[in-house]
């Protein structure tokens, strides 16, 4: 019932497979993965990516997931007992839970406005929707707060109650071309946001998105010249109708000058 789709794996990652409770899953990996022969003789290792899984749900686990024992059985027996869902979530530990469902513009909020993580690993998702409507960075990296939206449009998000996944953070790169990178990508998806959305239907009006994209982009990345951050949101505006008779520059001096606030009392 369940393909757990393995892009890059670790060694904890793929032992914390082997003592899944309930071994009905398989296991989708890499040509070259270097822990295939290690695991081959333990887990039903099948050679390739989406594309190839035959099961109705797949998830995504990256290096930093570690599946406890009973991750597999409770996702099954979720998705036994609610099979109507197209996208399914697990709590990562000692981050916030979600409630048992969480319609689409609620997701929005707590990952977008409140900033509550919601990493690819704790997404489970039908297999024919994801496939149909994932949204891919161009460097082909799967867009996670992205493909969820696209992917909760007919229903809202399911929690698997009372399951937690160990989840550790990857740490980013802070050098000057990998934090403008950073930041162009949180552009391209605002700019997903304004099309997916449509005026009309933004969860909030559109002087508040402009404070938010300044505020975070401001947060996110403290270091960075406003010099540069000022141009890259003067293309931004270019590109987004909506927002090309409104002053940028203003509320990205309002973004800086509270986080200047926020640190000096830190």
């Amino acid at each position: 019932m369940l393909a757990i789709l393995i892009p890059k794996g670790d060694n904890k990652l793929y032992a914390s497979l082997v003592f899944q409770k309930c071994k009905d899953f398989k296991v989708y990996v890499s040509e070259d993965d270097v822990y295939i022969p290690e695991f081959q003789d333990h887990l039903p290792l099948v050679q390739g990516g989406l594309t190839q899984v035959e099961e109705p749900f797949v998830c995504i686990l990256e290096p930093g997931a570690t599946p406890d024992k009973h991750f597999v059985e409770r996702i099954t027996r979720c998705l036994q007992r609610h099979p109507e869902f197209d996208v399914y979530h697990v709590n990562p530990s000692g981050g916030r839970a979600f409630p048992r469902k969480l319609k689409q513009t609620k997701f929005f909020k707590l990952t977008v406005l409140e900033g509550v993580r919601a990493p690819l690993s704790s997404f489970i998702f039908r297999t024919a929707v994801l496939r149909e409507k994932a949204v891919f960075r161009s460097d082909d990296s799967l867009d996670t707060l992205a493909t969820v939206l696209a992917c909760s449009q007919e229903h809202p998000i399911r929690n698997v109650w009372r399951q937690r996944l160990d989840w550790t953070a990857a740490e980013l790169p802070m050098d000057a071309e990998s934090v403008e990178k950073r930041i162009r990508e949180r552009l391209d998806f605002y700019r997903w946001t304004e099309q997916f959305f449509g005026e009309d239907n933004y969860p909030i009006d559109v002087n508040e998105r402009l404070k938010l994209y300044c505020t975070q982009l401001v947060r996110l990345y403290p270091a960075h010249e406003s010099a540069e951050l000022k141009e890259l949101l003067a293309t931004f505006q270019a590109a987004q109708g909506t927002f090309r008779k409104m002053r940028a520059s203003s509320a990205l001096k309002a973004a800086l000058k509270q986080r200047e606030l926020e640190l000096s009392r830190a």
